[in-house]
């Protein structure tokens, strides 16, 4: 190609050459290889550098010419570039922290845009001065500039770089300065966790999200049933990586067996057996091989799905994997023992489900010890954060703002480590609702289900705030499709939809929620019950649950206005509750 005014920043031969090898080597990754939309992403991005066209790289030339959106395309209402970006930065975190940690040339796409950056430097050698690292939209080779030029392109990352670990640092340092002055002041011995919450002494490299590789043990011979496997495989690892403060997906090629060191391994087949076409899905452990849970279905074998049906059937599979209190995390929890740091994070959601306040400190603890160790662990963080808000709505200071200011600083800290993380936008839009900016709160739930559209504790987190909002019609859709994808769940799913429907009007809708909190007896559940009691005019059943609630959360009776409020519940739900309650002038 000849030179242009396109061409001015064109990397040189043996810089491309490199790169192109880098790229390939990325590509043939088990992550990328498995993830066709992030490697035209980054064969996108990477290609235009290469060719000095990096200020082509918007989010609208993205979409229309990798991710092949229609040229209509609105990057102000459809954020899929934005989502995949984050999805791309942390798919080569990974890879440069496993696969290719040996690589002799590493590529990133620093925050804030979509032009990538390569360093150049054989990882272990003895370096004779700092390593090479272009950005993409450098326009000199750095190999030729003049030595204050190169020098200078050289400085402005590291110094960029340093900056941002300084302020990373010092909100590590701010969060967690009284945990650490709690270990040096205490005048007894400082209470432990329980020893399943207890974070033993271990290689950073083992602080991570638990790994599940999704193999395809044998790629069927009729090319319709290949099709029809590899299709429904696509969707399942998407789902299961959308979760990626749990866990770390690993696809390798069909018919190659799963790698090594993968705490869970989920197989997938389909047979045509006597015109019958019947699939399989087995999840064991890869420790102690034990099967963990299995599925299959059966039709015609004439009868090929359609696309949306096949996409139907990898949702709900991963779905019910994946989901925070789903099958992988019921097992995990129970059976592992190699990764205490996942173990608390696992016990944090279980804290979530029933928000008993004696385990509260045992988790706190668990989680700090965790950051301390490795501060870049994103899943810690968001659930400090989460852990933060709970606290807030629970805890019996008059002034919550400490205690926010805290949770709002471990949300930030994991949107800065993980940009695409879903649930530290759930975090923070728990943090930012409590404080009382309701808008953002609500535009970062929305982005968290947007980056994780599968995921039923944000759902019915936002569904919740919809609810405590007194805008019903919003937040029940979303409690009754976190409801229908997540059989163990937190009762206070079906408490917030119980309202939802009731605030409603929905009689018979509130009265199936009703039922189900029937069978529980934590606060949520309790009040419900009550405020269902009232509805029907049986007093007796009423008071009764009342005086239970009474004994479970002392806090309620001393001043019911002030405990549902502090929950963040409007001025005007808490005084319709309270008069059905027979509680209006408390």
């Amino acid at each position: 190609m000849g030179d242009s005014a396109d061409d001015n920043g064109r990397l040189d031969e043996e810089a491309a050459a490199s790169i192109r090898a880098a790229l390939a080597r990325v590509l043939a990754s088990d992550a990328f290889s498995a993830a066709p939309q992030l490697s035209a992403f980054l064969s996108f991005v990477v290609d235009r550098a290469i060719e000095g066209r990096s200020a082509e790289l918007k989010g609208y030339t993205i979409a229309v010419e990798a991710l092949g959106r229609p040229a209509d395309f609105d990057p102000q209402a459809d954020p899929i570039v934005r989502v995949e970006a984050g999805r791309l930065r942390r798919a080569l975190m990974q890879y440069y922290a496993g696969e290719g940690q040996a690589d002799p040339v590493r590529m990133s796409m620093p925050v804030g845009g979509y032009v990538p950056a390569f360093e150049f430097g054989v990882p272990g050698a003895e370096a004779s001065g700092p390593d090479a690292v272009i950005g993409a939209g450098d326009a000199q080779d750095t190999r030729e500039s003049p030595e204050g030029t190169d020098q200078a392109a050289r400085r402005w990352p590291q110094a960029a770089l340093a900056a941002l670990a300084c302020a990373l640092l010092a909100l590590f340092a701010w969060y967690l300065g009284p945990f650490a002055g709690r270990q040096v002041t205490q005048s007894g011995p400082a209470p432990q966790p329980p020893p399943t919450l207890a974070v033993q002494e271990q290689p950073l490299a083992a602080v991570q999200p638990v790994a599940v590789a999704i193999v395809t043990p044998r790629l069927p011979d009729d090319p319709k049933i290949a099709d029809t496997l590899r299709r429904v495989s696509e969707v399942f690892v998407d789902v299961m990586a959308r979760f990626d403060d749990l866990f770390v997906i690993k696809a390798p090629s069909p018919g190659t067996p799963a790698p090594e060191g993968v705490d869970y391994v989920f197989e997938i087949s389909i047979a045509s057996t006597n015109g019958v076409l019947e699939g399989f899905g087995r999840l064991r452990s890869a420790r102690d091989g034990r099967i963990v849970w299995t599925s299959s279905a059966s039709r015609p074998a004439g009868e090929f799905l359609q696309d949306q049906d096949l996409a139907d059937i990898g949702r709900r599979i991963g779905t019910r994997l994946a989901e925070p209190f789903g099958i992988i995390h019921a097992d995990f929890r129970q059976n592992a023992s190699s990764s205490p740091a996942m173990q608390c994070v696992f016990q944090a959601f279980d804290y979530r489900r029933f928000m008993t306040p004696e385990r509260r400190e045992a988790i706190r603890t668990c989680l700090e010890q965790i950051v301390q160790r490795d501060p870049e662990f994103y899943p810690a963080w968001a659930q400090l954060a989460l852990l933060g808000a709970g606290e807030a709505v629970a805890g019996d200071d008059a002034d919550q703002r400490p205690t926010l200011d805290r949770a709002l600083s471990a949300a930030l800290v994991a949107m800065r480590l993980a940009p695409s993380g879903a649930r530290a936008q759930q975090a923070m839009m728990d943090v930012l609702f409590l404080r009382g900016s309701v808008g953002d709160a609500i535009k970062a739930g929305r982005e968290a289900l947007n980056r994780n559209p599968y995921d039923p504790d944000i759902m019915a987190d936002l569904g919740s705030l919809y609810v405590r909002l007194n805008r019903p019609a919003e937040g029940l859709p979303l409690l009754e499709r976190a409801i229908s994808i997540s059989p163990g769940r937190p009762p206070w799913y079906d408490f917030y939809a119980y309202i939802a429907a009731y605030l409603s009007g929905a009689k018979r809708l509130s009265e199936t929620y009703a039922s189900v909190l029937a069978a529980d007896s934590t606060p949520f559940s309790l009040i419900g019950q009550a405020l269902q009691a009232g509805a029907t005019g049986d007093v007796a059943k009423r008071d009764a649950a009342l005086r239970e609630l009474a004994e479970r959360s002392p806090r309620f009776e001393a001043d019911p206005r002030h405990y549902l409020a502090r929950k963040g519940f409007t001025d005007e739900v808490v005084q319709r509750m309270l008069a059905d309650l027979g509680l209006p002038g408390r």
